[in-house]
């Protein structure tokens, strides 16, 4: 047998040993041992080694917490801490121990009717359950609450007109009021104010003004209302220096939406006349009607009518009537213009005219 033959495979297999040994041993080793250098220019030096880095050790879920919050067991407490790296832990429990929470000492739940009848101290003095303290109501003082419902549920608006002349004569006419009214499903209230006033050549030839107050109220869920008025009314130009007049009796509606209202109404009162020659309450009764029409998104037609015969002679009367239409100007729901007629009729005018007509082009800002 040759034995040539018989050694190569013996150095082939230990060739290809030392072979793989090198290249696991070259894998191990770190590149900067591995005879690797850099030219920097004038020589060459080996790269830097990494610095080490250890994995931050897995911390435990603590069970209990300190005074500050932070769990008492952990191995970190007296050593640093990354706080750029903090335990997957905390991000799943945020820190906080996962001990459960008291359960509460008290009992039955509280009815809602109850919470809001009683304050915080006296649910909890009464051994109620509780989820969380209420919170803080709105608190309106005595003086608050004429305003707020002076605000709510109001149209109002208040008008302006003027009109002149200069030349051979100066003149100048003036008017201004307000109206307010509020109107809800049981009531109607309403306060109108005007005054009127004109000049010529410096010299006043008219002024005066009047005040009315309307109150309706519904009877239970039927057409039918009870009302109440009261007026004032003076005038630079009549036998009186004021008028009032107090009325009350009974209205049915024979139409009251939103859209459309009329109500006829028939009643008694008095009327006095302060400054003229008989100034004592006359007994009189009143007839009226009242109707106003939304023709439009934009226009409004309103009209009233009131008669005041005295008791004891229907001859002796005052008549009052109002008629006026009204539109926007604008998109803005604020300004609209008025145009109205006012006529009133007093049969026993004591020496003036019986009728006062009155016509006007009004601006109106409503708020």
């Amino acid at each position: 047998m040759n034995r040539t033959h018989s050694i190569k495979p013996i150095v082939f297999a230990l060739a290809g040993w030392l072979v793989l040994s090198a290249g696991a041993q070259a894998q191990t080793v770190p590149s900067w041992q591995s005879g690797q250098s850099m030219f920097n220019g004038s020589g060459y030096e080996l790269p830097k080694p990494p610095a080490a880095t250890s994995p931050m050790p897995s911390v435990p879920k603590p069970t209990a917490v300190d005074s500050m919050g932070l769990p008492a067991d952990a191995p970190w407490i007296g050593s640093s801490l990354n706080l750029n790296e903090l335990p997957s832990g905390w991000n799943e429990e945020f820190g906080l121990s996962p001990a459960k929470l008291e359960s509460p000492i008290l009992d039955a739940p509280l009815p809602d009717s109850a919470i809001e009848s009683a304050s915080y101290s006296d649910v909890v003095a009464s051994g109620q359950v509780v989820e969380s303290p209420p919170l803080e109501e709105e608190v309106v003082s005595w003086y608050q609450r004429p305003w707020v419902w002076m605000t709510n549920g109001w149209t109002n608006h208040a008008e302006f007109g003027l009109d002149g002349s200069s030349g051979n004569s100066d003149t100048l006419a003036l008017q201004t009021g307000l109206e307010m009214k509020r109107k809800t499903d049981r009531y109607t209230l309403a306060l109108d104010f005007d005054y009127r006033q004109a000049s010529a050549n410096d010299v006043t030839t008219e002024e005066n003004g009047r005040f009315n107050l309307d109150y309706d109220r519904l009877i239970k869920e039927s057409k039918w209302s009870l009302f109440g008025k009261f007026g004032m009314e003076f005038d630079e130009f009549k036998s009186f220096d004021l008028r009032l007049n107090l009325n009350g009796g009974i209205g049915y509606y024979w139409i009251r939406n939103d859209k459309t209202n009329f109500v006829t109404r028939v009643g008694a009162g008095a009327s006095k006349e302060i400054g003229s020659p008989d100034d004592s309450w006359i007994p009189e009764a009143v007839f009226g009607v009242e109707a106003d029409h939304q023709l439009t998104s934009r226009q409004k037609l309103k009209g009233k009518l009131d008669f005041f015969p005295a008791f004891d002679d229907f001859s002796d009367f005052r008549l009052v009537t109002d008629l006026a239409w009204e539109t926007l100007l604008s998109d803005s729901d604020n300004f609209s213009l008025r145009l109205s007629v006012t006529d009133r009729y007093d049969s026993t005018p004591q020496g003036a005219l019986k009728n006062d007509f009155y016509y006007s082009a009004l601006l109106l800002y409503k708020f």
